[in-house]
């Protein structure tokens, strides 16, 4: 070859084709590189995100945690609660039924008297209870009304309703 052009050897053509080759691969390396960089970017941006969303999700928990140490301390009280009352209610239901025991005895005796004894002092007591309101129409009729079994009201209920129970059983 003259003026500017050069003679190139086989071996000199096979090392640039060789060369170019590897210019080839390293542009071809460079580029997945890049994206690799790229995909390294977006995964440190998307692992900050979840660290973040992972922090308020731990805070949230921390706020939740508290929230139910504190509903289960007032559970607890009002459990506390509910058992002295369920103890109170027993106590008052233990009272009201000698109570009523002490009412029907006081029925009785007047029924009794005022009935069968025929004790007009006995019926002057119990008008004057029913008229100060101490005796009820109920109680003053049972004091006063010899067919009227001497029972208490609440009594007088569970029965009628075992004879209904009784009547639809057939």
């Amino acid at each position: 070859m003259n003026k500017n052009n050069m003679v190139i050897s086989n071996e000199d053509v096979q090392k640039i084709k060789n060369y170019t080759e590897h210019v080839k691969d390293i542009t071809q390396t460079v580029r997945s590189v890049n994206d690799l960089n790229m995909a390294i970017k977006d995964f440190e941006h998307s692992a900050f995100e979840i660290e973040k969303e992972n922090r308020s999700l731990k805070y949230e928990i921390e706020l939740k945690d508290n929230e139910i140490g504190s509903l289960k301390k007032e559970l607890s009280t009002k459990d506390k609660i509910i058992s002295k009352l369920q103890t109170e209610k027993e106590k008052l239901k233990q009272e009201l039924q000698k109570f009523k025991g002490f009412w029907h005895s006081i029925m009785s005796h007047f029924h009794k008297r005022i009935c069968y004894d025929k004790d007009n002092n006995y019926k002057i007591v119990s008008d004057d209870l029913y008229k100060n309101g101490i005796f009820d129409n109920n109680d003053n009729e049972i004091a006063n009304n010899i067919a009227r079994k001497v029972t208490i009201p609440d009594e007088n209920k569970q029965t009628k309703n075992k004879k209904r129970n009784n009547d639809t059983r057939f």
